[in-house]
Order: structure tokens, then sequence, then C-alpha cells
């Protein structure tokens, strides 16, 4: 092939229009370049971060809190500053300050101490931070919203199924840590629906305690030492969540006594869900995560617009009335724990159950 070589300074005209279409080429390619610059999401472009701020990650529950909550903030363009306090009220607020020093768009706390929390929300709305309570209620703070699980329902349901499966004799009541506001309300709900049994005489609360820090080692000791005092007479325990209901079932298993005496729990962690199966555990309350996770991300979409939370429920957090987002809860027993948690993937079958190799079926 032939290659042609053409001097241009002889041909003034042709080497004019080459150095116009060569001018107008590039201011064309530029005005695209910006054109599609403008028009594209920036990478310098700034994320709202949510500050992620728990009391512990001892119970599964509280890791899985942490897991689904921190991919569904992501997934909705948040990023997201995670803490753990580790049950430390103090450590919790040190957490939260330095928060508030990274500038954080939104506060969600899961406080440890109801009262002493209140100091986190104070700092943080002075900073122009916008508080989400993350489950518990944090006491004469204000908090721009409080989502959680019905409280007041879990205790409900937790003494229905103890009642129906153990309608006469004495009980144990193992409370959570009364730092914690939710253990007064299932508290409550769970006397209510006991009450009319104890008026009859067909029930007797024979002792109750509530355990610093949800510390699974208190309920097991309680336990023990009760059912030395009163050997004969325990019927049914309720434990305020599934970790303390594993100590009590040590206990019992230890005076023989598991199976006989039936325990009743919450949250549904794995541990209880196959000590449901095996029958040391009567119930446990399951709580959706996931949906709750998915609730709290759209309450921080709107509070990263700037707007404020509208919801038909109030709660008075003793000072103020603030809007109060419920997620529904479900009692689990063996007859329902396949529709229930393994159904909606909470937990798998397989481990539940305790079988070699995952179940086809749902």
């Amino acid at each position: 092939m032939s290659v042609v070589i053409v001097n241009l300074s002889h041909h003034p005209i042709k080497m004019i229009l080459l150095l116009i279409g060569a001018i107008l080429f590039t201011n064309a390619c530029t005005a695209c370049n910006r054109n599609h610059l403008e028009n594209s999401p920036s990478s310098d472009m700034k994320r709202s971060v949510i500050g992620f701020s728990l009391a512990t990650l001892k119970e599964d529950r509280w890791l899985r809190d942490r897991d689904i909550f921190v991919a569904k903030a992501k997934q909705a363009g948040f990023d997201v500053i995670l803490s753990n306090s580790n049950n430390n009220s103090k450590m919790q607020y040190e957490q939260v300050e330095d928060m508030i020093r990274k500038n954080v768009d939104i506060l969600v706390i899961a406080p440890q101490d109801r009262d002493d929390a209140a100091r986190c929300v104070q700092d943080a709305k002075k900073a122009g931070i916008p508080v989400v309570s993350y489950d518990r209620l944090i006491r004469n703070a204000d908090v721009d919203v409080y989502v959680s699980f019905d409280t007041e329902k879990i205790g409900k349901i937790q003494a229905k199924i103890l009642l129906d499966a153990a309608p006469q004799g004495g009980y144990l009541i193992v409370n959570g840590s009364k730092d914690d506001n939710n253990t007064t309300l299932t508290h409550r709900s769970c006397m209510a629906q006991l009450q009319p049994s104890i008026a009859s005489g067909r029930v007797r609360i024979v002792a109750e305690t509530w355990v610093k820090d949800w510390r699974r080692e208190g309920a097991y000791e309680f336990v023990h030492d009760q059912l030395k005092l009163h050997p004969a007479e325990i019927t049914g325990i309720i434990a305020g969540n599934d970790s303390l209901a594993w100590g009590v079932i040590d206990a019992l298993s230890e005076a023989k006594l598991a199976r006989k005496v039936l325990v009743a729990g919450m949250d549904a962690d794995l541990a209880a869900c196959q000590r449901i199966v095996d029958g040391t555990q009567l119930m446990t309350v399951y709580k959706p995560i996931e949906k709750f996770a998915e609730q709290v991300v759209d309450v921080c979409k709107t509070l990263s617009r700037g707007e404020k939370i509208s919801s038909i429920k109030t709660i008075n957090d003793g000072t103020y009335n603030v809007p109060y987002i419920i997620v529904d809860v479900i009692g689990v027993t063996k007859e329902n724990i396949d529709e229930t948690v393994i159904k909606d993937g909470f937990q798998l079958k397989e481990d539940v159950y305790r079988t070699d190799t995952p179940s086809s079926e749902p």
C-alpha cells in the first residue's frame, strides 16, 4: 500500500479547513464530557452517615441487628459508623461523642441505660443531629422517633403460652436489666396477663429477680437458689430473653427438672429454637429483625431529608411524647416454629433440627 504525503503549505485553504474542523471537534468532545460529568453521580458526592450505637453484641439477636441494619442502610445509600459499648453506659457516651465529632448525620442508638443515655441525645441535638431510639426507649430525652418491637405484646404472649401449658403452680420471673426500659413494659404486660390466675390462686409467683446487664450467669444463680428453697413448687419460669432462658435451663438440668418445668423466652435465638424442638424450652418470641431494620432505615431517609417523623402513635418518655413506630412480634412454639422463624429464613431448618444436610423443604 502506498502512502501519499500532502504538503499543506502549498494548500492554505485546506489547512485552514482542517484547523477549523479540529477546533470544532475538540469543543464538541469537551461539551459532551462536561455534560456526562454533570449528569453522572460524582464519586465525591457526600453520602449521609449513620452513627449506629449498640449497647451489646453478646446475644445472637444483637449480632443480627448489626448485620441486617448495616446491610440495609448501605443498600439505601448510607454509610454507617458502628460502635458497641459492651454493656457500659460510660463507654457508650464516649463512643457517641466520637460520632458527633465525626459529624454523623443521624444517630441511631440502642441504649445501655435508659436514663444515662439522655445525655447522648442532648449532645447530638446540640450538634443538630437527629436521634432514633432503637428498640429501647431513652427516657426524658425527646428523641426524634422511637422504633420498637411491640414490647408489651411480648410479655402478654409469654404469659399466655405458659398459662396454657402450665395453668397452675409456682412461677419464677427472671426479668432483664432494670436500666432497660423494655423490661418494665414487658413485666407490666406479663403480670397483667397472669393476674386473673394469681387472683384465683391457680398461680403463685414464688420469686422474681431483675438480672443486671442481662447476664446469663445471674439467671442461672437465681434459679439454682430458688430450686433449693422450693424444690417441688416450680412449674413455670418466664425469662426476659433467650440468653436468660439458657441460664434458667442450665439450672433446671442440674436439678433434673428440664422438660418438667416449662420455660418461656424471647428473641428466637438459634440455641433457643433448638431447645424448643428438643423440648427443654417451651416457647420464644420471634422479632422479625429484617422488617424492623427496614423500618429504621426508612426513618433515617426521612430524617436525612430534614423532615419530621409523622406517626399515629406516641409514647411518653417521662417528659415528652415522642413519635412511636411499632413492629409486630410472634409467639413461637414447637408447633409453629416451621411456619414462623424457619419459613421467614430467620433460622435455617437444618440448624434448628441439627440435621447433617440442608433440607429442600421451606
